[in-house]
């Protein structure tokens, strides 16, 4: 076997759930996949791509549309087909889960999930709020000086720096004057690492008692 066929490394492919299997995917369920000559057992991670490039975790697949997911597995060419099953043993109505092409081998995808932080003033001068509860740090205040934050009502502000009384507390200026009652929130994007899980399926290669019986990481 050549060199280049035992690489394995992060796949990006394009995948739609088979229309005649009756429940969607959920992203970090394991996957059995035939691609190629190869079956195996990896964890997937679906995502779609936005105008901006930016790779949007999907925590399902979409009911009658192309989605993407970057699973680790063996090094595939482009345009390479694939099926993928959910298990092997027992009995089902309709077997096959989703199909889909290999699209790019590409290790720097990097797939993003929204994360949103709440925070209450404590304080109000003007048009200038010491906000708490957001961070627990002052390194963590640091680390989002300058981000956009906004009220519920709609009023938009910018972090400026911590303050030493409340762990975690900032000071935040915003274009009007808001209320003690008022919740601040930051919208946020979280870098995911999607597992380094590969386990090859060689239950073909077992007696016919053994064959249906095998089960992988559920």
């Amino acid at each position: 076997m050549p060199v280049t066929e035992s690489h394995t490394g992060y796949v990006q492919v394009r995948l739609k759930k088979h229309r005649w299997h009756k429940k969607i995917l959920k992203s970090k369920d394991p996957l059995i996949i035939s691609l190629g000559w190869r079956r195996f057992q990896t964890i997937p991670y679906y995502f779609m791509q936005d105008h901006n490039m930016r790779h949007r975790l999907l925590k399902y697949t979409p009911q009658h549309m192309y989605c993407h997911a970057l699973f680790y597995g063996p090094i595939t060419p482009q345009n390479t087909g694939f099926v993928a099953v959910q298990q092997t043993a027992g009995k089902t109505d309709f077997r096959v889960t989703a199909t889909g092409v290999v699209l790019d081998l590409d290790k720097s995808t990097k797939i993003v999930k929204k994360l949103k932080l709440i925070g209450t003033p404590f304080k109000i001068f003007k048009k200038t709020a010491f906000i708490k509860g957001m961070f627990n740090t002052s390194l963590e205040v640091a680390k989002f000086q300058g981000a956009s934050i906004r009220t519920v009502s709609g009023i938009r502000g910018q972090i400026k720096k911590f303050v030493k009384e409340h762990p975690g507390g900032f000071r935040a200026t915003f274009e009007d004057k808001i209320l003690l009652s008022d919740i601040v929130f930051l919208r946020a994007w979280l870098p995911l690492q999607v597992p380094k899980f590969y386990t090859p399926v060689t239950n073909l290669l077992m007696s016919m008692e053994q064959k249906d019986q095998w089960q992988g990481l559920r």
